[in-house]
């Protein structure tokens, strides 16, 4: 099979959807776990200070840092629609399509309202997301035009902030939050789906492992990445 081939996994009968659909709530399951722990983490932050006190920037990025890193990764996984990518928002769609060409071994549920709206939101939410949009100069010109801002040009001063406030950092918190609530209410419409395409209840036990993750762990990833026609050494 050629590389191009390759690009796609076909979702054209059961066994396939079922491989799909649990390669994408597998991964959701191990994002939301790592979710869960970074929003402990910024808890506790919060708790280690009082309204009006300074959070140290550096403790703020971090957190940021990992937790963008995870809502990325699971809005890839939730609400990507590009043809070549693994996303239940795309499954949903190809299964649908099945599903009219009447494969009747195939189901899904029917999504209420909410679910609908959710996931639709998290198809724009990836798009915005995972790149730096120009709507956002746009609105920061606003604020400069409006002396709000502004632009050092020359010298083109690089400001590092070393503080943010309480509330600045309780916001992150709360976005966070708010979040994976959302994200967990669609992974658990995946498990639903999931649960109907095998036919029975499906139970999602953690096992931790103590033996050391291995590079041959990395070796499909780097089969991928030569597939998409990147250098990988």
């Amino acid at each position: 099979m050629s590389n191009k081939n390759k690009k796609q996994f076909q979702l054209d009968n059961k066994e396939n959807c079922i491989i799909y659909l649990c390669r994408i709530i597998s991964s959701c399951e191990l994002c939301m776990d790592r979710y869960k722990v970074y929003n402990k983490e910024t808890k506790e932050v919060l708790n280690r200070y009082q309204k009006g006190d300074k959070i140290p920037y550096e403790i703020y990025v971090s957190i940021m840092d990992k937790t963008s890193s995870v809502m990325c990764y699971l809005l890839n996984l939730l609400g990507d629609c590009q043809s070549s990518s693994i996303s239940y928002f795309k499954y949903r769609k190809q299964v649908q399509k099945l599903i009219n060409r009447g494969l009747n071994d195939i189901k899904i549920n029917e999504f209420d309202d909410e679910i609908k709206e959710i996931l639709a939101e998290f198809n724009k939410l990836r798009n915005w997301q995972n790149h730096v949009p120009e709507s956002l100069l746009i609105s920061e010109l606003e604020f400069i035009e409006s002396k709000m801002m502004i632009l050092p040009r020359n010298p083109m001063v690089i400001n590092h902030y070393q503080y943010v406030t309480y509330e600045y950092f309780m916001d992150l918190y709360e976005q966070n939050v708010s979040f994976y609530n959302v994200a967990r209410k669609i992974v658990q419409a995946a498990k639903k789906d999931y649960s109907l395409l095998v036919g029975s209840t499906v139970e999602y036990p953690r096992r931790y492992i103590k033996e050391p993750l291995k590079l041959e762990k990395s070796e499909p990833t780097r089969i991928s990445a030569k597939i998409q026609g990147l250098k990988v050494d």
